[in-house]
């Protein structure tokens, strides 16, 4: 049986670990919230600025799992120590056994990888952990690199809502994509992953 690499542990993949988001995380968190196009992105559309003390608030909210129930916020980290980003679980339908997942990679540390690479780790969590059966995601039609992240972790394109979402002046369709259990992990077996899938 296939385990992890000796000293990895369960939170770290090929490029990144994951922990907890943590207080001092509030600055660069702020300071990303600049990224204009990332933050439509991620939010359908812009929303004001934020001030300090709001990122400090909401770091205060979800920092060591607080509000667990609601989202479980991680930090991305390179393997050399950069905190590179947050990515997180929400939306947990237990009766169904569904969720999502929100990304967010600082600009400096996008198209290398880590995104990916934390996604299969909360995915693996969710999944074997927590009992979920089926992965949901969600994204604007203008949103290739999502779309692109969607195909190479192996989600299926699922539907479209039309004109369900309105930024940047124009209504736009929002993509449908999800992934059960079963096909991550056959994906994972294809892609040569460190651990073996629970029975």
């Amino acid at each position: 049986m296939k385990q992890h690499a000796p000293g990895a542990g369960y939170w770290q993949g090929e490029l990144v670990r994951l922990r907890p988001l943590a207080l001092e995380d509030a600055a660069a968190w702020l300071a990303e919230d600049a990224d204009g196009e990332a933050v439509r992105a991620l939010n359908f559309g812009m929303q004001p600025p934020k001030s300090r003390a709001m990122a400090d608030e909401w770091v205060r909210t979800y920092a060591d799992f607080g509000k667990a129930e609601e989202f479980l916020f991680f930090s991305i980290e390179t393997l050399a120590g950069d905190y590179a980003g947050n990515i997180n679980i929400h939306a947990m339908d237990q009766r169904n056994g569904v969720f999502e997942t929100g990304t967010r990679l600082f600009r400096a540390y996008r198209g290398h990888g880590y995104a990916l690479d934390a996604k299969r780790i909360v995915l693996r969590y969710a999944f074997h952990e927590l009992r979920f059966q089926k992965y949901n995601l969600r994204c604007l039609e203008t949103n290739d690199a999502i779309v692109r992240h969607a195909r190479r972790l192996g989600c299926l394109e699922e539907g479209r809502i039309r004109r369900a979402a309105y930024t940047g002046g124009r209504h736009l369709d929002v993509l449908l994509f999800g992934l059960t259990r079963e096909e991550f992990d056959a994906n994972e077996e294809r892609a040569g992953a460190r651990y073996t899938p629970s029975p």
